[in-house]
């Protein structure tokens, strides 16, 4: 009897060991990106809805001491540093939480300002005769180069070169510049249009607020671009 119990506890081989920790390998390898990539989806999906939410209600509240948006910039004027800086402080920046105001990295632009949020987000911005451009890096320190990270917005932007009319009159909303407002656009067809090895990219942040700020299934992730 205490033969045949001991038979039934027998150990495993070495080889038995080894597939196993070699199974396991192989569903870590397969698991544990999917996981992260998750959680970084996540990461920025949160952080863009919290800086379109900070930005926005800091305009409102400015209104209240600044009158109307429509007045805030000048027309068909390019802005050096010192202006944005102005008007950032004038307008935006007293009623937001930020961290640091500084002039922007080299390679992003050196007339826009480079401003870090609370969260470890940050915003370029620069303005010019056709409007605002913010670009938004869900990961203020990390990398610039993306549409992982790097996102693209506008304020008070003129909806063409004519300069006849305004697509973004009142606060801040993802960038679509030149859009004919199809979905189809969004991700072909246009030098901004947000597919895998776009160059500019601004229209992958439009994408993802059509998608109830969700980054899509098919959306360009995990690749680098390289123009500014």
């Amino acid at each position: 009897m205490a033969s045949s119990i001991k038979n039934k506890f027998k150990a495993f081989t070495l080889a038995e060991i080894l597939i196993t920790i070699g199974i396991i390998g192989i569903i870590a390898a397969i698991t544990i990106p999917n996981l992260i990539t998750r959680y970084q989806k996540a990461k920025v999906e949160t952080q863009l809805k919290a800086f379109i939410s900070i930005i926005n209600n800091a305009a409102r509240l400015s209104i209240v001491d600044n009158g109307d948006i429509d007045g805030w910039i000048q027309s068909e004027k390019t802005y050096s540093y010192d202006e944005t800086e102005d008007f950032l402080m004038q307008y935006l920046l007293p009623y937001m939480k930020y961290v640091t105001l500084r002039r922007s990295d080299s390679g992003i632009g050196e007339q826009g300002a480079w401003v870090v949020l609370l969260n470890g987000s940050a915003m370029w911005i620069q303005i010019d005769h056709n409007g605002a451009d913010i670009l938004f890096f869900a990961d203020g320190n990390g990398d610039h180069d993306g549409p992982n990270n790097r996102f693209q917005f506008q304020f008070a932007k003129f909806s063409g070169d004519s300069h006849s009319s305004l697509n973004s009159a009142s606060f801040v909303e993802p960038y679509i510049f030149n859009w004919n407002g199809s979905e189809e656009q969004l991700k072909s067809g246009s030098q901004y249009s947000c597919y895998f090895g776009c160059t500019h990219c601004g229209y992958c942040a439009k994408l993802i607020q059509l998608n109830s700020w969700k980054i899509p299934d098919d959306y360009p992730w995990n690749w680098r671009f390289t123009d500014n």
